[in-house]
């Protein structure tokens, strides 16, 4: 199968010595959160055992920690299988979605995660006003609850689509989701004796209804589904993020009610957008390409396009600048938007050729994309400028600065198994191997461009037994202008086979032109921090030893107080090029502290006039 690589972001700010109080930032919005689930049949069907293991929810709502929040049972309750606890919740944005799997856990240790009929994350909608409860129905572990029968009806509004000219009363409307197999199969018709006629003659409400009557799911079950109208091909609706399960697809989502009987959807509008007169907006998107001209990474080959939703993602719409101006590395375009006011829309992006996909932050992203809201009347409107991947001039220390900066990877494959075309098989540990290793993620020398597996392997990113040892190696170019923060990962063979599609390795080049990444462990994906983990060790006199993660651009200070107004003080050639002499980045330095009080920190990379 294609290897989905998970979208990275980068990190930049202060990492502080242990010798300094962290500071927390408190949150304009929160949600008081009550799980609950029932563990009856995962004592009689995983064989949960109530005296050695607990149980905990791990979610957006605390980060996705592990093992996470660890609810609890009374013993001496009406269901001593029932477990919960209440969770504040200050990460997700109140009126949004909150996202969660229940898992067991032994000594601290995840040992079994729930598997929802749906395949996804659990998934509810949050208060709309800071510190409200939510009270979350009880769930089965595993969706593994008595079966209930409904005749389910849903309902959807078309009005605003006839308005817009997106739709017609010849089109078809279906509901699909994962109770009829997506697709459409599940008619709705429209009852013109419930539709509403303005007084200009314009319908401003024309419910579909249909009903379904096979349904039949575990209680309280989590299901999916999507409205859809086919003008000769099928549309699908975008429903917003009050409403979605983003875990797939940005689906509705649904629970069976506990008992058997009739269950009827509230009516919603296609795409939860509301009849209105829809507005014009023409938006100048503008992008702005200096980071990526000072690193290489755009030159007069390239161009830079926009893609998004205004075309269904299909062909990108080309960026111009204007060379003899004042802002020429900037690049803009126009694009037409005509949609209910308010209607967010979705676009990124991309250098060509090649298709190199911008990284967005995660503060500017929904879903990895950028997004924007339409105005409430008819208008003209600038979005940006805005850095590509939202990298400033002042982040250029987070690229490779040198052609061809040569980076060696080495693995050790001892007790590694992979997945070949007939299942599991465990690594040939014979010297030397009758299997291949192979590294995936450094497609040509450019981060991000990933081979793909499928069984044939790329002779090109082979690895190389030590003799006698379990150890494969490879030394590979990555090019000027790529970041340094490279995602990659392992195969036998050349199958995705290491780990889970998407859970991969990312590691930061810290130190050029040449660098050796340490010894990993295949089977068991690393992510590393950019920097930090500083350590003070005393050694003899009044000398200490500092040793930390460091790279390129962060540079260790001194102080020697707390005080409000303390003036930090650089040491000379800390900077991560100077000092990392090992594999893997550590950088070591010995320091007199002398008769006074001394404080350690860890700053960048940074701008200058930000540190």
């Amino acid at each position: 199968m294609n290897l989905k690589f998970s979208a990275k972001a980068i990190q930049r700010g202060f990492w502080m010595g242990a010798m300094l109080l962290s500071a927390t930032v408190a949150s304009a919005s929160s949600s008081i959160l009550t799980f609950q689930v029932d563990m009856t049949d995962a004592i009689a069907g995983i064989g949960f055992n109530p005296t050695n293991q607990t149980v905990a929810a791990r979610g957006t709502f605390d980060g996705w920690a592990s093992p996470g929040f660890a609810l609890t049972n009374n013993p001496s309750g009406a269901n001593p299988n029932l477990w919960s606890g209440t969770f504040t919740d200050t990460t997700d944005g109140n009126g949004l979605n909150t996202s969660w799997q229940f898992v067991t856990v032994t000594n601290g240790v995840i040992d079994q995660y729930s598997s929802q009929n749906d395949g996804d994350n659990y998934v509810a909608v949050l208060p709309a006003t800071s510190g409200g409860s939510l009270v979350i129905p009880v769930e089965f572990f595993s969706d593994d609850g008595p079966a209930v029968t409904n005749a389910l009806t849903f309902q959807v509004d078309m009005a605003e689509q006839l308005h817009l000219g997106n739709f017609n009363t010849g089109d078809f409307v279906a509901c699909q989701g994962q109770f009829e197999g997506w697709s459409d199969s599940f008619l709705l018709t429209n009852d013109t004796a419930l539709n509403v006629t303005n007084g200009q003659g314009v319908v401003t409400s024309m419910p579909y209804v249909g009903t379904y009557t096979t349904w039949s799911e575990d209680q309280n079950a989590e299901t999916e589904y999507k409205f859809v109208y086919n003008n000769g091909s099928d549309n699908y609706e975008a429903p917003t993020q009050g409403n979605i399960d983003r875990n797939n697809n940005n689906n509705r989502f649904l629970l069976n009610q506990p008992i058997n009987g009739a269950q009827v959807m509230p009516l919603v509008n296609f795409s939860d957008a509301s009849f209105s007169a829809s507005v014009t907006n023409n938006v100048t998107f503008e992008i702005d390409m200096t980071t990526q001209i000072a690193v290489s990474n755009f030159t007069s080959a390239n161009t830079v396009e926009i893609h998004g939703d205004f075309n269904s993602w299909g062909n990108g719409q080309t960026m111009t600048n204007n060379p003899g101006g004042s802002t020429p590395d900037i690049y803009s375009t126009v694009i037409t938007y005509v949609d209910a006011p308010g209607a967010e829309h979705y676009f990124k992006y991309v250098i060509q050729p090649n298709t190199e996909w911008e990284n967005v932050s995660a503060v500017n992203a929904s879903g990895g994309n950028r997004y924007l809201f339409l105005a409430k009347t008819s208008g003209n409107f600038t979005n940006g400028p805005v850095y590509y991947s939202d990298e400033a001039p002042g982040e250029i220390i987070d690229f490779v600065l040198v052609t061809n900066c040569m980076v060696t990877f080495t693995v050790n494959m001892t007790n590694g198994t992979g997945m070949g075309p007939g299942g599991t098989a465990t690594f040939d540990n014979a010297y030397p191997s009758g299997d291949s290793i192979y590294l995936n993620g450094l497609n040509g020398g450019v981060n991000d461009t990933f081979w793909k597996w499928g069984g044939l392997g790329n002779p090109t990113y082979q690895m190389t037994q030590i003799p006698n040892t379990f150890l494969f190696t490879i030394t590979v170019p990555v090019n000027l202008g790529q970041q340094d923060y490279l995602t990659y990962k392992y195969s036998i063979n050349g199958y995705d086979d290491e780990a889970a599609s998407g859970d991969n390795r990312q590691r930061w080049i810290r130190s050029l032109p040449n660098y050796t990444m340490p010894v990993d462990t295949y089977g068991n994906p690393t992510t590393e921090i950019p920097a930090g983990d500083l350590t003070v060790t005393a050694i003899a006199g009044d000398k200490v030893q500092l040793s930390w993660l460091g790279r390129r651009g962060v540079l260790l200070e001194t102080a020697t107080s707390l005080d409000p107004g303390t003036v930090w003080t650089p040491v000379p050639l800390s900077d991560g090029t100077n000092l990392i002499v090992a594999p893997g980045g550590m950088a070591t330095t010995n320091y007199t502290i002398g008769q006074t009080n001394v404080f350690y920190q860890l700053i960048g990379p940074l701008p200058p006039d930000q540190r």
